[in-house]
């Protein structure tokens, strides 16, 4: 009986182990690198159908010098942690004294939601080099921040981020706009609260059109 039940006991231990070595090993998972995006600003980005820059600043708390480069930086500090899980990073270039260079010969024509830009007259390879120093795939430029005011049925800031994504060869990929809503002007902690929908939904477009 002993012998039975010992022979039993060998006969699933080499079954067991049989199965354990004709079981395929899991696939190694794959390192996929992340494709990367730099985000930049424009000078002179902020326009509006209402408000000028002494307004801006009085309303807001901001230095009239330093509107444009807060507003920029906020949507793109924004951007960057909108999808902090998704294979598509996003770097500021926010400051980055490369695209500084040539920041004012990105053209820009229309306004809010007809704002479009082309990078026709930036020298190839100065934006090349500023997207390697970078190590980044793709150019996403902040156009336009248009601040739209609407008196009827009541007082509303439309607050229009306009936005274009260039590959390296400086076409253009994927042309955009999108926007938040607020009673007034409000203080660059507040538009950072109240932008968060609207940055992530900037940052999903750019993944789905790289198909990320």
């Amino acid at each position: 009986m002993r012998h039975h039940i010992l022979m039993i006991a060998f006969l699933l231990i080499i079954s067991l182990s049989s199965f354990s070595l004709g079981k395929k090993a899991p696939a190694e998972d794959k390192k996929v690198k992340a494709v990367q995006v730099l985000i930049v600003g424009l000078n002179d980005n902020v326009k509006s159908n209402y408000y000028y820059d002494e307004v801006i600043e009085q309303e807001t708390g901001m230095n009239v010098d330093s509107v444009e480069h807060q507003y920029n930086l906020i949507i793109a500090n924004n951007i960057i942690e909108a999808l902090p899980k998704s294979s598509c990073k996003f770097l500021t270039g926010i400051d980055n004294k490369a695209f500084e260079e040539y920041a004012d010969k990105i053209e820009v024509k229309g306004d809010g939601e007809e704002c479009i830009s082309n990078l026709s007259n930036v020298p190839t390879s100065a934006f090349q080099q500023t997207l390697h120093e970078s190590n980044a795939n793709y150019l996403l430029v902040l156009n336009q921040h248009y601040l739209k005011r609407q008196d009827k049925p009541m007082l509303t800031v439309f607050y229009i981020v306009s936005y274009t994504l260039y590959d390296q060869n400086k076409k253009e990929i994927y042309s955009g706009n999108q926007f938040f809503t607020s009673m007034k002007l409000e203080s660059p902690e507040k538009i950072r609260q109240i932008s968060r929908k609207t940055t992530s939904k900037i940052a999903s477009s750019i993944v789905k059109t790289l198909n990320l």
